[in-house]
């Protein structure tokens, strides 16, 4: 369920700039190699999508640790993003050893942290570079000391755009809706039961102006069902 959703949340960012997101036709899903495959062909798609949003001198397709402006863009988002799944799991004494998708590297790896960042990097992340950049009237020429923190406070102020949630009729903010995302997915595991994501608008509302809609003070165990 974690490939699906982010492969969807992928699509939806490609939708918003006009491009058809991936399309999964018939593959193959019984085994977590098939997963894999499928993740692998939808990643290759939405990079390639990814490329023609943004000037040539940008980026020439995903390469981690690389020189390109979006790709550093990219990692500094990601080691970011990061930080902030941690921090919850952290809060909830929930170990971040344990892997799912991605494979311990060392004894100090933490893959549960990257396993999970995976719902969000297309909202948080990828969102980000293509508005940053996209918006930019001269090109940027390299990754500095300035530009880095005004990148990151726009990461930052997109996780506390507020979205309207249905299952709880009140209005929360993107940072706390990946901490329910997070618990929810935990619990899941937890009691053998299948993951059912919380669903999220395509887009932030404007009712959620309405100080009577918000409840973002509540604590997130409390709608999580899980107790301490």
């Amino acid at each position: 369920m974690i490939i699906k959703l982010k492969i969807y949340r992928q699509g939806l960012l490609l939708k918003k700039y006009k491009s058809l997101p991936f399309l999964e036709k018939s593959y193959p899903k019984k085994t977590i190699q098939d997963l894999f495959l499928i993740e692998a062909r939808a990643a290759k798609y939405f990079w390639s999508k990814f490329n023609t949003l943004l000037p040539k001198a940008y980026f020439d397709g995903r390469k981690p640790h690389s020189g390109e402006i979006a790709n550093q863009l990219l990692d500094i988002g990601y080691h970011h993003l990061a930080g902030k799944v941690k921090k919850i799991l952290v809060k909830y004494n929930i170990p971040t050893e344990l892997a799912l998708l991605h494979k311990a590297s060392s004894m100090k790896s933490e893959p549960l942290v990257y396993d999970l960042m995976e719902m969000f990097r297309a909202d948080v992340v990828d969102a980000e570079v293509l508005r940053f950049l996209r918006s930019k009237k001269k090109i940027i020429k390299e990754v500095s000391g300035k530009v880095i923190p005004i990148f990151l406070n726009r990461i930052n102020k997109r996780c506390e755009r507020l979205y309207y949630l249905k299952v709880f009729e009140t209005c929360r903010s993107y940072s706390y809706y990946m901490e329910l995302q997070n618990l929810r997915f935990i619990k899941a595991i937890n009691s053998k039961e299948v993951f059912k994501p919380i669903d999220l608008p395509n887009r932030h509302e404007n009712r959620c102006a309405n100080k009577n809609l918000t409840a973002d003070k509540q604590n997130a165990n409390n709608d999580s069902g899980i107790g301490p």
